[in-house]
């Protein structure tokens, strides 16, 4: 919707524009340079500074004849618009979640989603899953684990949700959201995570009285006590893992 800088079409556009291979930028509208008042004023920046022009179809810019004093007012306006669009699909997506439907864009790994519902792959592999937690409960590292399922061949989430540049490479960070994802219990939890802002790719935790939460709304694939115990078992070994003491000579001496 505009309001990143990812857009390839627009980085193309921005490292032209530093070429000086154009002198004109013709748009229907602001909002379709960008819908980020911060990255309006980029692109705005790099034309003052490349001699472009910019010229919005709607006469609200136009740089040629020195029209740029509601620059800043459609900047805001377009990004507000983006925001209020984005709240919209949350509200929708909220109420999704409260008639029990998963909405995210991965389904957890080695579940499938058909209709809104969750459902265990029909293949081997949610086996994978139910290694992990025996081994991790017999006393594995998630590194010693996620060494063990490199060194087989086993397929990692990102690959198997066909994820772009998804590694082939396990990791300890992948071992802890399976190890502590609801989800395999049965348990259908949506809204953990929000974006910070229109604006931003980043994400924060939502406390977790906020979170929308269906119990035994599809087929578990981790029983309950084997999740609460690894959930004391990660309580526990974090307890007591100490990180090293930095030494008074570290990045000084080599």
């Amino acid at each position: 919707i505009g309001t990143t800088s990812k857009r390839e079409n627009l980085q193309k556009m921005i490292e032209d524009a530093k070429d000086k291979k154009f002198d004109i930028i013709l748009a229907k509208e602001l909002s379709r340079l960008a819908r980020n008042g911060t990255l309006s004023y980029k692109i705005r920046d790099l034309c003052n500074d490349e001699g472009i022009h910019i010229i919005t179809l709607d006469n609200a810019i136009n740089t040629l004849k020195g029209e740029t004093h509601l620059f800043g007012l459609f900047a805001w306006l377009y990004e507000q618009e983006s925001q209020n669009t984005s709240n919209r699909v949350k509200d929708t997506l909220r109420t999704r979640a409260k008639k029990g439907l998963f909405h995210g864009s991965n389904p957890p790994y080695r579940y499938e989603v058909r209709d809104g519902k969750l459902y265990i792959s029909s293949d081997d592999t949610p086996n994978i899953v139910r290694r992990i937690y025996n081994e991790y409960l017999s006393g594995s590292g998630r590194d010693k684990i996620a060494r063990r399922l490199y060194n087989e061949g086993i397929p990692t989430p990102a690959e198997i949700a066909g994820k772009k540049n998804a590694g082939d490479k396990w990791n300890d960070s992948t071992l802890r959201l399976i190890l502590t994802n609801p989800h395999y219990v049965g348990d259908l939890v949506l809204g953990r995570e929000t974006t910070v802002s229109v604006t931003s790719s980043k994400r924060k935790k939502v406390e977790k009285e906020k979170q929308i939460i269906h119990k035994n709304a599809h087929e578990p694939i981790i029983s309950r006590e084997v999740f609460d115990a690894v959930k004391q078992q990660m309580k526990i070994r974090t307890k007591f893992i100490t990180a090293p003491k930095k030494h008074l000579f570290t990045n000084i001496l080599y």
